[in-house]
């Protein structure tokens, strides 16, 4: 596997580094650049830049890691322009339910406080999405932890979740707890039924190991199968179950790049591999060519004919 950090996630950790620092030497900024509900009109623009503001340094290293190390897991595969679509897609996504879903818990509760004017932000709900395309494209993959603890790429997504949820929790950090869940829903149904694919044919994953289901264990399938259905159910968006499994989401179909030097030694090696074959191959026909005129000559024949004939008439049964 190519272990080089991918250029693209280099530019999101840039990214990451430039709006925490310019939150922090210009506080002012984060009430431009953060999702403020009560502030969404006229400044749109926080449904996407909120998504990339982290105001604490220990979170930051957290997210500038998992994005130089999940990203080029995934890039090679889905290409940069996919990628970037995909992130894109999660960050609005997430955002747009939050904003949503504040605005609904203003108007049906009664001690909400100065929920409207919360300044919401942080790169976690597009690594959860980043997770989940993780194990779209490596689904059996399996790593160490540690170097003791084991675990599939198949059920990396729940570990995340698991384990950033309950961080969080025990930090009281109750309000990343919506972008990591929706980061991890909004990911999924867009992999599973929008993601166009490469041959522009078809769209999304109906492979059974990226069903809902699949992020847990199987014991636990009949009990999750009904929540994943739902979107598909109310957006009539369920596969039709002879699809096969998307091009996407078979990664032992792509290479992960190699260099122009590496691709240039395998090719002359390749052509000088053929042209020593067909010396020899050559060598060896005009050796035969010899032996057989010879013997022929000696004997009186003519030489043996380098064709076969095959006959097209089936001889009468006696």
């Amino acid at each position: 596997m190519d272990s080089r950090i991918t250029r693209l996630s280099k530019v999101i950790a840039v990214l990451l580094v430039a709006l925490y620092f310019l939150a922090f030497f210009l506080p002012e900024t984060v009430d431009y650049i953060a999702l403020i509900p009560g502030r969404t009109l006229p400044y749109a623009w926080n449904l996407l830049t909120s998504g990339f503001l982290t105001t604490n340094p220990y979170k930051l290293g957290l997210e500038v890691i998992g994005v130089l190390l999940l990203t080029r897991l995934v890039e090679p595969v889905y290409g940069s322009k996919e990628f970037l679509k995909f992130l894109f897609v999660v960050d609005l996504s997430v955002n747009i339910c939050v904003l949503v879903g504040v605005y609904v818990f203003f108007a049906l509760g009664r001690d909400t406080g100065d929920i409207l004017y919360t300044k919401f932000g942080g790169f976690h709900g597009m690594l959860a999405g980043i997770v989940v395309a993780v194990k779209q494209v490596m689904p059996e993959h399996e790593a160490k932890l540690f170097r003791f603890v084991k675990f599939s790429f198949k059920y990396l997504p729940l570990l995340f979740v698991t384990a950033t949820v309950g961080l969080a929790a025990g930090l009281k950090q109750y309000m990343e707890v919506p972008f990591l869940l929706l980061g991890t829903y909004n990911a999924w149904v867009y992999l599973r039924y929008f993601q166009l694919q490469p041959d522009a044919q078809s769209r999304g994953d109906s492979s059974d190991d990226f069903k809902f289901s699949g992020f847990f264990p199987p014991l636990l399938a009949p009990v999750i199968d009904p929540f994943g259905y739902i979107f598909a159910t109310v957006f009539r968006l369920r596969h039709p179950p002879a699809e096969t499994k998307a091009p996407f989401a078979n990664a032992s179909q792509y290479t992960l790049p190699i260099s122009n030097a590496d691709a240039n030694r395998r090719r002359e090696r390749g052509a000088k591999a053929l042209e020593e074959r067909l010396v020899l191959k050559k060598a060896a026909g005009e050796g035969d060519s010899e032996a057989v005129g010879v013997e022929a000559a000696s004997t009186g024949a003519p030489a043996a004919a380098s064709t076969v004939t095959i006959p097209t008439t089936v001889p009468a049964s006696s």
